[in-house]
């Protein structure tokens, strides 16, 4: 009786571990991933305010897993890294992107010198760093801030789909 037992008990978690295999998606290589940026035709633009859509997507032929996404870096055109203040610091869900699907975040800051004493600087690129990999693109977008901490940056929660209206 207790071989039957534990026979079937081996039988069920071989199974289970088959299913799992079967079901995972692998993590999103940076070949397969492009970002780009959407400033939704100015809805971010304020007085002194700016923003946009940060688009993640999948150009590979098979789903994969943006949950090994991490916060976006900003470089300058050395690609020497730039420090920023996250409000909050917002990874990627655990989630698998189809092919052809993609996530999106929206980001704001202050983009005029309004701070006594201020400081701003011009990012020459957005990273998206990966479990395996980076994606960079443009951004050459004013950030501003006081003169003794870098700048801060406001980021909404990653979510599926498009960019949509404000």
């Amino acid at each position: 009786m207790k071989g039957r037992i534990a026979g079937l008990v081996a039988l069920t978690l071989w199974s289970l571990s088959l299913q799992a295999r079967a079901t995972t998606v692998p993590d999103c290589k940076a070949r397969q991933i492009v970002v780009s940026l959407d400033d939704g035709q100015g809805v971010f633009n304020g007085m002194m305010h700016s923003g946009t859509w940060v688009i993640v997507r999948n150009t590979g032929a098979r789903a994969c897993s943006v949950a090994g996404m991490r916060p976006l870096l900003f470089e300058d055109g050395h690609h020497h890294p730039l420090a920023v203040a996250w409000q909050p610091v917002v990874s990627a869900p655990a989630m698998g992107l189809p092919a052809g699907g993609q996530v999106k975040t929206a980001l704001r800051w202050v983009s005029g010198n309004v701070f006594d004493p201020g400081a701003c600087m011009t990012p020459a690129t957005v990273v998206m760093p990966l479990r395996h990999g980076q994606v960079r693109h443009g951004f050459a977008r004013t950030l501003c801030g006081p003169a003794n901490s870098p700048p801060a940056i406001e980021q909404q929660p990653w979510t599926e789909g498009p960019p949509e209206a404000e």
